[in-house]
């Protein structure tokens, strides 16, 4: 009797390892499968790739020092999935460390903070925070390059966030700053 319990133990194990597996493949392929095309903006010398089916709304032409630039599924009927990069201007008088952009953007969260680590986005040190927040999930990741502050930002419903986030990890990944 025990032998039977063992060997159904070991099926099971082997069923869960093999849908894992499966899952893991799967999600790989769903983002190898995005065709992505490139967004440069001059003005403020960032490029990254987004996917050739998503949309874009550019705002950066309305002010003189900060970009908003938002990239959407256009298939996203809850309108609340996107990828945001901000570029924000430091005034000059006013110097600002990571450690302390950290702290102010950290100390402005509201929601359960779920990660905070440090990362790269565009070859600089970084820091990447989860949070949710109101049926919301986001990951946003930030750096500071002379006297600018960066931000990708990822949000999407709690349910659908592992639905692209691959896309916003690849998007977050080819990031550059060129000035």
């Amino acid at each position: 009797m025990s032998a039977i319990i063992v060997v159904n133990a070991l099926v099971i194990i082997f069923l869960l390892m093999c849908s894992i597996t499966f899952s893991q493949e799967k999600g790989m392929t769903q983002s190898d499968q995005v065709n992505f095309v490139p967004y440069s903006n001059p003005t403020f010398g960032i490029r990254t790739d987004y996917p050739s089916d998503w949309g874009r709304i550019d705002l950066s032409f309305l002010k003189n020092n900060s970009a908003d630039i938002e990239f959407y599924p256009l298939d996203d009927s809850s309108g609340t999935k996107q990828v945001k990069i901000q570029v924000d201007t430091i005034p000059l008088d006013q110097k600002m460390t990571l450690q302390e952009l950290n702290n102010a953007k950290i100390g402005s969260i509201m929601g359960e903070i779920l990660e905070s680590n440090a990362t790269i986005l565009a070859d600089l040190p970084a820091h990447k925070i989860v949070f949710s927040n109101l049926g919301t999930k986001t990951m946003q990741v930030w750096t500071i390059e002379d006297n600018r502050i960066y931000t990708i930002t990822y949000v999407a419903e709690e349910e659908d966030f592992e639905e692209d986030f691959q896309v916003a990890e690849r998007m977050i990944q080819s990031f550059e700053i060129k000035e």
